[in-house]
């Protein structure tokens, strides 16, 4: 425990801590803003001598004063150490089960190339996000602003190829968020559900469920009709056979 890539999420979790945000760009800079509000300590680990990120943001990170700026540096190595579990018994085979913690860092000077270690508590990894969306280009048009990320039609999921709908975090450069993702999972839903119902396109299975319902109706109406008079012994399955006869012979009685 202690690696995460959303600061917003699991920033919490490290309150008065020393934490270390890796990266340079927008995502960093958020990402460090976000943990000085609650971190002791926030370091950020730059291998370059300047951000790339925009100018606003880049100067309050320097601005702030629990942020400290390592640059051109990069991360070797994360250390961790032994989760104390306080005399409870730990399941080594429970791959869910965290065992360790992180201890520090590992950090190189790409000019120099002199190494040193670093104690810190929590690694933010903020080096921007690649969506897994290469299996579509060619086939739908990519946002012109955002590499990677796919191209819809304003607020809603449709993308450039009608059938084709967008949603999370292949779409939303911004937010990337579970909670935005599912919400624009449920409007890709409604949109191709309109789009089917469009197009004339439905749930065969369905029909065919409905078309064998009604079929099954119609011939038991057919059998109903034929049927005079109503016999409850009959509809009780010869259950109650006997028990007319023993009635009529007990009124003779």
């Amino acid at each position: 425990g202690g690696v995460s890539s959303c600061a917003t999420c699991d920033g919490y979790l490290f309150s008065g801590r020393h934490v270390v945000v890796v990266g340079g760009g927008d995502t960093a800079m958020e990402d460090a803003l976000v943990l000085a509000r609650t971190s002791k300590k926030v370091t950020l680990i730059h291998r370059r001598d300047t951000f790339r990120a925009s100018k606003v943001l880049a100067d309050r990170v320097k601005n702030n004063p629990v942020i400290d700026i390592q640059w051109n540096t990069v991360v070797e190595k994360i250390e961790g150490k032994p989760l104390n579990s306080e005399g409870e018994e730990i399941d080594l085979d429970d791959e869910s089960v965290v065992t360790n913690v992180v201890s520090g860092v590992v950090l190189k000077d790409v000019v120099t190339g002199e190494t040193r270690n670093m104690d810190c508590d929590a690694v933010f990894v903020a080096i921007g996000h690649s969506p897994n969306t290469r299996f579509l280009e060619g086939v739908v048009e990519f946002d012109t602003y955002h590499t990677g990320y796919i191209k819809t039609d304003g607020r809603s999921t449709k993308t450039s190829v009608p059938g084709i709908f967008a949603a999370g975090d292949v779409s939303d450069a911004v937010y990337r968020q579970a909670i935005t993702s599912a919400g624009t999972g449920a409007a890709a839903a409604l949109d191709a559900e309109r789009y089917l119902s469009e197009e004339g396109l439905g749930n065969e299975a369905a029909e065919f469920e409905a078309e064998l319902l009604a079929e099954l109706a119609g011939e038991m109406n057919g059998e109903s009709s034929e049927k005079i008079g109503y016999n409850v012994y009959e509809e009780a399955g010869g259950r109650l056979e006997g028990i007319r006869e023993s009635v009529a012979a007990g009124s003779e009685l």
